[in-house]
């Protein structure tokens, strides 16, 4: 069977293609011949190019801000090299797609990521990723833990049913999701989880760097940039800093950027424990059985671990900003893995169903 993804492998984040590489592997396992459709969504391009006249331009009377130029210019290019190594390396893409022409399947997956949260591609509506583009009357359509929010969802409106009925099938990441379009349309529709969470650890030894297990005992801390920014970085790495000291551990902050997205899951592989308020951060700790302090940030933002940390009995791993500078000892991660071997169980059999 040729299965083609649509979801937001172009963003430079490490959950976007971590999750997106995540679901390539999980559906060879079953023997399809996968492929990453190219899709150049116009926002997302726009979003992470830095175009040098129209930079120039706006900041034309204010000399002073030219100076950064330079600066930001290399930032830019040092992300995108980071990423577009990572797709190189791992992704098997499509040729680019940059309109609604999309190559011919068997299976189109839409997802995972917040491909119906409409703010991440300027507060518009993707026709692509809600299944509006033309395909083989043969081929089948569905969603796969299809992420979202409240807010995307209400704007979206009557709409939605009409999207929806471009499907063959849908899931959605968050619980919260799946309440409100099932209350919304009477629908049945199920919760999966996040492809990262699908694939074993042992899968994950293909992008490992076994160097990381040579340095000298580390935790690694892991905020998300957009989210009260400096404020809760510097408050997360006081505390962090207090941890590792009564250790005598260094501390390697992936918050900067110039971590490779390889380096990202094998720091916190091999770390001692990890500090963060990111979700995938959150994941690859649980994956590799690391001790965890999850920061609520209470932003609105803070659902998806949350949720997460609550159904495998982690509870005591999610911490306020002012978090005790102490791994919770209380974690039994064999009893953690037993029950997210149950959970992702419903999400391999609804991707399967798909794949006879």
């Amino acid at each position: 069977m040729k299965v083609g993804i649509l979801t937001y492998h172009r963003a430079h984040n490490y959950g976007a293609v971590l999750q997106c590489f995540a679901l390539q592997e999980l559906l060879k396992q079953y023997g399809c011949d996968i492929e990453i459709i190219d899709y150049r969504q116009p926002f997302i391009e726009k979003l992470y190019s830095f175009n040098k006249l129209d930079w120039i331009k706006k900041n034309l009377l204010h000399p002073r801000n030219l100076l950064a130029y330079r600066k930001l210019l290399k930032q830019q290019q040092q992300s995108s090299s980071i990423f577009n190594n990572f797709r190189d390396s791992f992704l098997n893409s499509s040729n680019k797609v940059i309109d609604t022409q999309i190559p011919t399947y068997d299976l189109y997956i839409v997802g995972s990521d917040q491909m119906w949260s409409i703010n991440c591609v300027g507060n518009a509506i993707d026709n692509v990723y809600f299944g509006n583009f033309h395909r083989p009357k043969s081929s089948k359509l569905i969603g796969f833990s299809v992420s979202s929010n409240a807010s995307s969802i209400n704007h979206i409106g009557d709409s939605l049913i009409n999207y929806i009925n471009n499907f063959d099938n849908i899931s959605f990441r968050e619980c919260e999701i799946t309440r409100l379009v099932n209350q919304k349309f009477k629908k049945e529709f199920i919760t999966t989880l996040d492809p990262t969470l699908c694939l074993d650890e042992n899968r994950w030894d293909n992008i490992i760097d076994q160097s990381w297990n040579k340095k000298k005992p580390y935790i690694v801390v892991y905020h998300v940039k957009l989210r009260f920014a400096k404020i809760a970085h510097d408050l997360m790495m006081k505390q962090a800093h207090i941890l590792a000291s009564r250790n005598n551990w260094d501390i390697i902050d992936l918050s900067s950027g110039n971590y490779s997205v390889t380096d990202f899951v094998s720091a916190i592989k091999y770390s001692q424990g990890v500090v963060t308020s990111s979700f995938h951060a959150t994941v690859f700790a649980v994956i590799f059985s690391r001790p965890i302090l999850s920061v609520k940030l209470h932003d609105g933002n803070d659902g998806r671990y949350v949720d997460l940390l609550k159904s495998l009995n982690m509870t005591s791993s999610l911490v306020d900003l002012d978090f005790d500078p102490y791994f919770p000892n209380d974690c039994n991660f064999k009893n953690v893995h037993e029950k997210l071997y149950e959970l992702k169980q419903p999400s391999i059999n609804y991707l399967v169903d798909y794949l006879k």
